[in-house]
């Protein structure tokens, strides 16, 4: 009774490889034949790979080219992000300088000392008085110089009435 062998993947690769068979793929015709078969499948795949790369000349210098552009360092780009930094440090420092008083001028604005603290106003309290005011008035601050005509109007119709 004729046994079936299969073959391992070491067998093959090396069979494949071009090492000398071994006795088991020389001894048995199923080790031969799945021998066969991979030898086979292993020529189609040589010959699609080699019909496949079988491409003209400026095919692989295009190939070439965008590899090398792909692979390239962006350095204008980091001109990009170097000018963006800069500019970010001065609206900082501008915005840094503008809260700070140049120290002439603060000389000049201090008063001399006084016996009583100066009231600061707090402007969230301005604020919120500020709001209080426009809740409370009846007609909104766009609309009063509307509201002084309409008055205006009212009061010529009441003296001098139309007669019917």
């Amino acid at each position: 009774m004729d046994q079936l062998h299969r073959l391992n993947v070491d067998e093959i690769a090396d069979a494949l490889s071009g090492k000398s068979a071994e006795e088991r793929i020389a001894d048995c015709p199923s080790c031969a034949a799945e021998f066969a078969d991979w030898t086979e499948l292993g020529g189609k795949l040589r010959q699609d790979v080699a019909s496949r790369s079988d491409l003209p000349v400026y095919f692989w210098a295009r190939q070439r080219a965008r590899i090398c552009e792909r692979l390239a360092p962006r350095t204008a780009s980091l001109g990009w992000v170097a000018a963006a930094i800069c500019a970010l440090v001065l609206l900082a420092f501008g915005l840094i300088r503008q809260d700070v008083a140049p120290k002439s001028e603060v000389a000049h604005a201090k008063p001399a000392i006084s016996a009583s603290p100066v009231a600061q106003v707090d402007p969230d309290d301005a604020l919120l008085q500020d709001i209080h005011a426009s809740l409370e008035r009846e007609l909104p601050m766009p609309l009063a110089p509307a509201a002084v005509l309409v008055e205006e109007m009212a009061s010529n119709q009441a003296q001098h009435p139309k007669e019917n």
